[in-house]
């Protein structure tokens, strides 16, 4: 059998918690790969010998524009998140973006002749043109949410489905691989996979083409040889993601932090690499446009991010200082504490559940019924 894999042209949407190496597993399965995206990731994709077609035009929208300047005034405040917002939407929805996008991987997708496509979240053309081609189409790293109670749709969410809608349009398609209530997003009617488990999810409202398969930790390299030895200096990742990370107060408040505990701050993002000279950071502070987290979490005491995955503690953003930061460090780290108990029962569930090897013998069964 033959499988698509589609992906946006950055490191961490190859990943979320097993997607190449799900890829990997339906290779050694004895089936055909093919790996989607744009040129800047083709070198880890192939040093997992998984053969890669580039795309001129993925749909996702790299590098994101300049930020918008802060208002000067409280009254343009909710102009100007409203313009953010906008702005998060075109990272991925921008109409003329993905109808480029479909238009070449629809291309590449007849002369492939995949029996399946298989896509992270946030590349819309994917579930379009499985549905142009009539194959079954998967999703990797993301549940299928119930949002059949969902409120009414807010102005972005109207502006994202009536980008869709037009985009449909464009090729007569029904939308089958889209959610029909809520924020538009794609839906697989088939499989969902996550790299996580139930009791991850547990509270939300889940569809039955859901299934949780857990992972198994990638293999640890050892650490980044150029910072202090972690034993002697724990090491505290601080970071907003790569596509929104321009938030100089955050990154200094969760530095200070950091160091006021005796920590290293490890401050991972490309606009803050950019501003690091002109901020004020604590004297002993490490600071990168991106790393390899082979190399860096297994030998991290703990992380001060933006959201996502973590056991731990939640801040609300405008309640956050550095102070408040210092005293849920403070609250993390020892080795008893209730956070570090979670994520250990956490990891145990994971590994139980099969991985990236189970999550090809469910898209085996996605195509053979």
């Amino acid at each position: 059998m033959r499988a698509l894999f589609v992906s946006a042209p950055l490191p961490g949407h190859l990943d979320w918690g097993g997607f190449l190496r799900t890829a990997a597993a339906w290779q050694a399965a004895g089936h055909t790969a093919l790996w989607v995206s744009g040129e800047a990731v083709a070198p880890l994709v192939r040093a997992e010998e998984i053969p890669f077609a580039a795309l001129n035009e993925t749909g996702w929208r790299w590098p994101p524009p300049p930020p918008l300047p802060a208002p000067t005034a409280p009254e343009q405040r909710t102009a100007w998140q409203a313009a953010r917002a906008v702005r998060a939407l075109d990272q991925w929805l921008d109409a003329a973006r993905v109808a480029a996008a479909v238009d070449e991987l629809t291309t590449l997708a007849e002369r492939f002749q995949p029996d399946l496509i298989v896509s992270e979240m946030f590349v819309a053309a994917a579930g379009m043109v499985a549905e142009r081609l009539g194959v079954p189409f998967a999703v990797a790293g993301w549940p299928a949410l119930d949002n059949a109670a969902a409120s009414p749709a807010d102005p972005l969410a109207a502006i994202a489905r009536q980008r869709l809608e037009r985009l449909l349009a464009r090729w007569q398609l029904t939308g089958q691989n889209w959610t029909a209530e809520g924020p538009p997003a794609l839906r697989s009617p088939h499989l969902h996979l996550t790299y996580w488990c139930a009791t991850w999810y547990r509270g939300l409202a889940l569809l039955p083409q859901t299934a949780h398969v857990g992972g198994a930790p990638p293999d640890v390299l050892p650490p980044l040889p150029d910072l202090p030895d972690p034993e002697e200096l724990p090491w505290v990742l601080i970071t907003l993601g790569t596509s929104f990370d321009d938030d100089p107060a955050f990154y200094v408040a969760a530095a200070k932090a950091a160091h006021q505990l005796g920590c290293l701050p490890l401050l991972v993002g490309r606009s803050i690499l950019e501003q690091a000279g002109g901020l004020d950071l604590p004297p002993v502070v490490a600071v990168r446009d991106s790393v390899d987290f082979r190399r860096v979490l297994p030998y991290t005491v703990a992380a001060i991010h933006h959201g996502g995955a973590g056991i731990g503690l939640h801040l609300p953003p405008r309640t956050v200082t550095s102070a408040r930061l210092a005293a849920a460090l403070a609250a993390l780290l020892p080795d008893l504490s209730e956070q570090r108990h979670n994520a250990e029962q956490l990891r145990s569930e994971l590994t139980q559940l099969g991985g990236a090897a189970y999550a090809a013998v469910l898209l085996e069964k996605t195509v053979t019924g």
